[in-house]
């Protein structure tokens, strides 16, 4: 049978743009909660191959396409769940049951690892959500409980459902941000503990620009699938512009900023995280012109070595 786009079209042109739906969140929270939807109905054969992934990653602002198949016609409903654990239901609006169908799905920020739980069910899953064809369902574990009970309860009185899931890590284009979460894994596994980033700041202040969102998602990530154990010190540093006094503030200030949001977006704790500005004390470039000066405005990421030490090599 050729697979049908029905309204699932609906689900483009920005519906699965997560990143303008996320808050703060627990990710691991979140994903350990959700893997408690039970599947009551194998005889749907329901299954789904995603094609657009480059050795198991997406770039944003590309387009996925899912294709699903399945043994008897049904719903499809989408579950995702950004790297920050914001939870998004999408329905389209198909009136009619199928047995397949094409969903393309929009890569966009929060970089990191996202994670689609495709919900195939008898009938159109509209107690989970309000009437929004895309709808936030919460960022934390106890929203994740929720939507799982719901779930049950509607079993337990006759709905029929198959799940699968697919994640991948979404990275930014090439080149758009210093480091990936895999090259972050490289450079610590050769013992390159201290990492400088170009973490930018709006003018004079401590406010995160997305851009340096997308930085920082490249770390939030790499602590939270593969360094959960290794506290890290954030050190923030400034440039030769203005007193020692004056930046010794405002580079504490941008270390605890970034700090933050990696706490509040990764559900990071803050006995892993520390922070402290260091001013215009360590450059890594000389002060003497702009391109040099926006070297040394950045937050140094100083991990723990395995043995409990914070190493030097760069």
């Amino acid at each position: 049978m050729k697979p049908q786009r029905l309204a699932l079209l609906l689900l483009t042109s920005g519906l699965l743009s997560l990143g303008s739906l996320a808050f703060a969140g627990d990710p691991i929270g979140v994903n350990d909660a959700l893997r408690a939807i039970k599947n009551n109905w194998p005889d749907a054969q329901f299954s789904v191959d995603v094609a657009g992934l480059s050795e198991d990653e997406a770039v944003t602002d590309r387009t996925l396409q899912a294709d699903f198949d399945a043994a008897r016609p049904g719903y499809v409903t989408l579950l995702c769940v950004s790297s920050h654990g914001d939870m998004t239901l999408l329905r389209g609006d198909a009136t009619q049951a199928s047995a397949s169908g094409v969903l393309p799905i929009s890569v966009q920020p929060p970089l990191g690892r996202e994670h689609v739980i495709f919900l195939f069910s008898d009938r159109r899953l509209d107690e989970l959500a309000d009437s929004a064809t895309a709808a936030s369902l919460g960022a934390d574990r106890a929203h994740a409980d929720s939507l799982v009970r719901k779930l049950q309860s509607l079993q337990a009185q006759g709905l029929m459902l198959m799940t699968r899931r697919v994640d991948y890590m979404v990275n930014a284009p090439a080149g758009q941000t210093q480091y990936t979460t895999r090259s972050i894994f490289r450079a610590i596994e050769e013992g390159h503990m201290t990492l400088p980033t170009r973490i930018e700041f709006e003018f004079n202040s401590d406010r995160l620009t997305a851009q340096s969102k997308r930085e920082l998602d490249a770390f939030g990530e790499a602590l939270v699938s593969q360094f959960r154990d290794r506290k890290v010190m954030l050190e923030g540093h400034t440039d030769a512009m203005g007193t020692e006094e004056y930046n010794i503030g405002l580079s504490d200030r941008r270390a605890r900023a970034a700090r933050q949001y990696l706490m509040e977006s990764f559900g990071l704790s803050a006995a892993q995280l520390d922070a402290a500005g260091k001013g215009m004390a360590s450059p890594i470039a000389p002060n003497d012109t702009e391109t040099n000066m926006s070297k040394n405005r950045r937050v140094d990421f100083i991990f723990q070595a395995e043995d409990g030490s914070a190493a030097a090599k760069r």
